[in-house]
C-alpha cells in the first residue's frame, strides 16, 4: 500500500534512550548485564500510588487491575540493596551527569538551573520500587538534519528498567542486572513527517551520543520510542524499537493501522453501531465434542466458553489493519493484556460455509452460536475459552475496545514487534504519575566545566585531512578506537596515520577472513607494536604477520620479526644461495621472502640476491 504521508497528516516524534558505559546511576554496581542463573530470587507485588497531583495515573491503574506478581533475578556482583529497593539511592553518578550535559550542549539545549530527580510511577514490574527515577537536564534544543531544523524539547537522565526474562499469564520474571544502568533520553518535537526522515534523525542523534565515547554498543543498548499520529487519528507511543532499520517500517505500519481504523470507524457509524453491552452467554455445551484443542483444554481444566455479540461488526473484525494483523488482533491484544488469556475466536475467522472448518470449530457450531446470540448478517461475535472469571474479564476488554472503535482511535502505548508491526501494551500515561524523589537533593550543574566532544562527522573530516580515505575516516570516527588512533598518531608522527588506521580497522577483518581467527584489541599490545615500528626494531611489513601470530597464539613475539642488520641480511642470503645452487633468481627471491618476510626491506633483498647471482657468473 502506497501512503501519501503529507495528505494523511503524519506527525511523528522520536525518543532515543541510550545506555551509558559507566557505573549504575544511583549506586556503585557495574553496568553489565548478566544472563546466568540468578544468585537469588525476590517476589514482589506492586500497587499504584498517587502522583504529585494527588491522582492515580490511568496507565498505572490499568496495570494494577491486572493483579500480577513479579519475580526478580538478582546477582551478587551486579545488584545491591538499591536495585532491590531495600536501601535509599546513593549520590547521582557524576560521570553519567557529565555525559548528559555534553549531549545537552551538542544538541544546543539550555541546561536547567537546578536538576531535580523525579519518580515516575511504573508498575508493570520493570522497577522493583514501582517507579522509575528520571531527571530533566536540558530543554529547548535544536539540531539540523538534511537542511531541516528539528526541535529537542528535552534531554533527560534516567535509570534503565529491569530486563524481562519471561512473561506468564499471572506473573513476569525480570533480571535486575540491567536495572539502574544510566540512560540518556533525547526527545524530538513532532516535526518528523516521513519514515525516511525518522530514520535520518535517529541516525543523527545516535551519532551525537556516540560522539561522547561513553555510549554502550550492541543490541539492547539503545532503544527508540516513536510517537505517531495522523489527521483524525490519535497519538500512539510505540516502545522498544532496538534496530534502526525497523524505524521506517514501524512508522509506515502505524500509519497504515490508523488509516484502517479510521475506515472501520466510518463504516461502523454508517451502520449506526452502538457501544457494546456486555451480555455474556455461556456456550460451553456447544463444545462438548469440539475438535479445538484450545477449547478442549479449557473445559478439561473446568473452565468455560463464553461469548458476546458485537452488533454491526460482521466483516470488520477480520479487516487487515497491518500486515498479517487484523482488527480482531486488536481485540485479542486487549483481552490478553487485561485478563491473561491466550487469545480469542471471532466470527470473521470461523467457518463461513458447511464445507469448511476453522480452528477445529465446524460451520454447524458457528451457525448455532449465531442463533443463540441472535446475530443478524451485520453482527459479529467473539468467544473466549478459559477460566470463567478470566473469560468474563477478557470479554469486557473486547467490548471496551470494540466500543472505542465506533468513537475514535484510542491513544495508547504499543510494543514494537520484530516484523515492524505493533501490539497493545497499555493506555497512554498522563502527568499524574510524576512526583519528586525524596532520597536525593537538588543538583546545580556547572556547565562551564563541561568539555564538549567533537562530533563524529566533524572528526571524520579531520581524519580525512590527516590523509585517510573518506571511507576509512568515516569508519574510524564511528569506532571505539579513534581515541587510541589519535594518541598513537600524535606520539609517532613518523608513522603514516593511514597505516595506523588500516592496522586498527582493516587488518583484524582480514585476519578473521583469511585465518578464521578473532584478533582481540588490546591497547597495550598495539601500543608496543607501534612503538617498535617507530624505533625501527620491526618493519611496517612485519606488523600483519605479528598480529596473525598474536591472534593465533595470544602471545606477542616481536623478537621473531626484529629487523636484520645489513651484514646479517647479506649472510642469510648467501646461505640461501649456497643451499640452492641451481635455483633461478625468482625462486631464490621467493625463498628469501618466505624466510625473511617483515625482517628486511623487500627491495634490499632483491638487490643483494641479484648481486650474489651476478658474482657467481663472474
Amino acid at each position: 500500500m502506497k501512503l501519501n504521508y503529507s495528505e494523511l497528516g503524519l506527525k511523528c516524534g522520536l525518543e532515543i534512550h541510550q545506555q551509558l558505559d559507566t557505573k549504575k546511576l544511583f549506586c556503585d554496581c557495574p553496568s553489565s548485564i548478566i544472563d546466568d542463573e540468578p544468585d537469588f530470587i525476590v517476589l514482589r507485588r506492586l500497587k499504584a500510588s498517587a502522583g504529585e497531583s494527588g491522582e492515580i495515573d490511568v496507565a498505572s491503574a490499568y496495570e494494577a487491575s491486572r493483579d500480577r506478581y513479579f519475580l526478580y533475578h538478582g546477582y551478587y556482583n551486579a545488584t545491591c540493596l538499591v536495585e532491590l529497593d531495600e536501601e535509599p539511592i546513593h549520590r547521582l553518578n557524576q560521570e553519567a551527569l557529565e555525559i548528559a550535559l555534553q549531549v545537552s550542549l551538542l544538541t544546543k539545549a539550555k541546561v536547567v538551573d537546578v536538576i531535580q530527580v523525579m519518580r515516575k510511577t511504573v508498575i508493570d514490574g520493570s522497577n522493583t520500587s514501582g517507579f522509575q527515577r528520571t531527571a530533566l537536564i536540558a530543554r529547548n534544543g535544536l539540531i539540523e538534519v538534511n537542511n531541516k531544523k528539528i526541535t529537542i524539547p528535552i534531554v533527560c537522565l534516567e535509570e534503565d528498567a529491569a530486563k524481562i526474562v519471561a512473561r506468564y499469564p499471572d506473573h513476569d520474571i525480570y533480571n535486575l542486572s540491567r536495572l539502574g544502568i544510566p540512560l540518556i533520553e533525547i526527545s524530538t518535537g513532532p516535526e518528523l513527517s516521513s519514515p525516511d526522515e525518522v530514520r535520518a534523525v535517529a541516525e543523527y542523534l545516535g551519532m551525537i551520543l556516540r560522539s561522547t565515547g561513553k555510549a554502550k554498543r550492541g543490541i539492547g543498548t539503545i532503544r527508540q520510542d516513536l510517537n505517531i499520529s495522523i489527521k483524525n487519528g490519535a497519538r500512539i507511543e510505540i516502545k522498544g524499537a532496538q534496530e534502526l532499520r525497523l524505524l521506517s517500517t514501524l512508522v509506515e505500519y502505524e500509519v497504515m493501522r490508523q488509516k484502517a481504523l479510521l475506515e472501520i470507524k466510518d463504516e461502523l457509524r454508517e451502520r449506526k453501531a452502538m457501544p457494546i453491552k456486555v451480555n455474556y452467554l455461556n456456550v460451553s455445551e456447544l463444545f462438548k465434542t469440539t475438535d479445538s484443542n484450545v477449547i478442549k483444554n479449557a473445559l478439561k481444566e473446568k473452565g468455560a466458553v463464553l461469548a458476546i455479540k458485537l452488533p454491526k461488526f460482521a466483516g470488520l473484525i477480520g479487516r487487515e489493519i497491518q500486515p498479517d494483523k487484523r482488527f480482531g488482533t486488536e481485540l485479542s491484544d486487549y483481552a490478553k493484556i487485561k485478563a491473561g488469556i491466550s487469545g480469542i475466536f471471532h466470527s470473521d475467522e470461523l467457518a463461513q460455509s458447511p464445507e469448511k472448518e476453522s480452528y477445529g470449530i465446524s460451520y454447524g457450531v458457528v451457525k448455532e452460536l449465531k442463533e443463540m446470540l441472535k446475530c443478524s448478517n451485520e453482527d459479529g461475535f467473539v468467544i473466549v475459552a478459559s477460566q470463567a472469571e478470566k473469560a468474563k474479564k477478557a470479554l469486557e476488554a473486547v467490548a471496551e475496545r470494540a466500543s472505542l472503535a465506533i468513537e475514535k482511535i484510542p491513544s495508547e502505548v504499543r510494543k514494537a514487534n520484530d516484523d515492524g508491526t505493533t501490539s497493545f501494551l497499555r493506555p497512554m500515561p498522563g502527568s499524574a504519575r510524576m512526583y519528586p524523589e525524596t532520597d536525593i537533593g537538588f543538583i546545580t550543574p556547572d556547565v562551564k566545566k563541561i568539555k564538549v566532544p567533537k562530533l563524529i562527522i566533524e572528526q571524520a573530516k579531520s581524519l580525512e585531512e590527516m590523509g585517510l580515505s573518506p571511507e576509512l575516516a568515516k569508519e574510524l570516527s564511528k569506532s571505539d578506537k579513534v581515541k587510541f588512533f589519535e594518541e598513537i598518531s600524535s606520539r609517532h608522527i613518523d608513522i603514516e596515520p593511514s597505516f595506523i588506521a588500516r592496522i586498527l580497522l582493516i587488518v583484524p577483518r582480514e585476519i578473521k577472513t583469511r585465518f578464521e581467527t578473532e584478533l582481540k584489541f588490546d591497547e597495550k599490545v598495539f601500543e608496543e607494536i607501534f612503538n617498535a615500528v617507530h624505533k625501527k626494531t620491526i618493519s611496517k611489513d612485519a606488523v600483519f604477520e605479528i598480529l596473525v601470530d598474536y591472534a593465533k597464539n595470544n602471545e606477542l613475539n616481536l623478537d621473531k620479526y626484529s629487523i636484520i642488520s645489513d651484514d646479517g641480511l647479506r649472510s642469510r642470503l648467501m646461505k640461501i644461495v649456497k643451499e640452492n645452487p641451481e635455483a633461478k633468481i625468482n625462486a631464490l627471491i621467493g625463498t628469501a621472502m618466505e624466510q625473511l618476510r617483515g625482517r628486511a626491506d623487500g627491495k634490499k633483498i632483491v638487490d643483494i640476491l641479484k648481486a650474489l647471482k651476478q658474482n657467481e657468473k663472474l
